[in-house]
């Protein structure tokens, strides 16, 4: 058993009791003297409120450490401000660029950026878009535009704007902005082929995309009666450092 000492010393650590309830918009507006309405108004819409009442308002909000319920605001206006993106690993820095670009022109909007790594298996993005759909974000955008049947079900009942990347597709879900992985590796062999490149190869991941860029090489390299060019296939995601 501790000792007094001991436990005092505990207690001191745990720091001081926190409230068991959270800090209500009720309790905003009492001690700004204003209504729960004003509170509300000063939040959502600023622009809208008295300077003098605002500056109140945002003291107190301050003082307490309020954050308002965006789920309770998201079901009156049927509005989240989220946007879900499910992106195959946050490891390297190949997918880097769409996050830093989706963070900032979504902020610029007034929204936020949810993350979710979906991995590379069909299964793993299953159970993500499930967990994202129940929270309705206002859009998702997705890696790809390979999904399984489930997943597609799931997506247009939804009715929530989804937004395909990294592929094209004539068949999207609702859009797609990409490029054609199989227009890139015939480029890229013709490309070696031209520079006098003879004798070729192939380094690429095993996930779906790098298996289209890696037919579509092999293809190409046939079209222009080169030998067969090896193929060396790492598991996804494909590392520089992996050996």
């Amino acid at each position: 058993m501790p000792s007094s000492k001991s436990a005092s010393a505990l207690k001191a650590i745990a720091g001081p009791k926190r409230r068991s309830t959270s800090v209500t918009v009720h309790d905003v507006a009492r001690i700004a003297g204003v209504s729960a309405m004003t509170v509300s108004r000063a939040v959502n819409t600023p622009d809208g409120v008295p300077e003098a009442t605002l500056a109140k308002v945002q003291q107190a909000i301050a003082k307490t450490g309020y954050v308002p319920n965006l789920l309770a605001g998201g079901l009156r206006s049927n509005k989240s401000r989220l946007v879900a993106a499910l992106i195959p690993t946050l490891v390297g820095p190949v997918f880097n660029e769409t996050v830093q670009a989706l963070t900032v022109a979504l902020s610029e909007r007034g929204y936020q950026l949810m993350l979710g790594q979906s991995g590379y298996a069909d299964s793993r993005e299953d159970d993500l878009l499930g967990a994202i759909i129940g929270r309705r974000p206002d859009g998702i955008v997705l890696t790809g535009v390979s999904h399984s049947a489930e997943a597609r079900r799931k997506l247009l009942a939804a009715g929530i704007p989804v937004v395909e990347t990294w592929n094209l597709t004539p068949t999207p879900i609702d859009m797609v902005v990409g490029f054609s992985h199989t227009a890139v590796a015939e480029a890229v062999c013709r490309r070696l082929h031209s520079g006098g490149r003879r004798r070729l190869a192939v380094i690429a991941a095993d996930d779906e995309r790098a298996q289209r860029r890696t037919a579509a090489f092999l293809a190409a390299a046939r079209s222009l009666r080169l030998p067969k060019p090896a193929v060396y296939q790492v598991a996804a995601p494909a590392m520089s450092d992996g050996g």
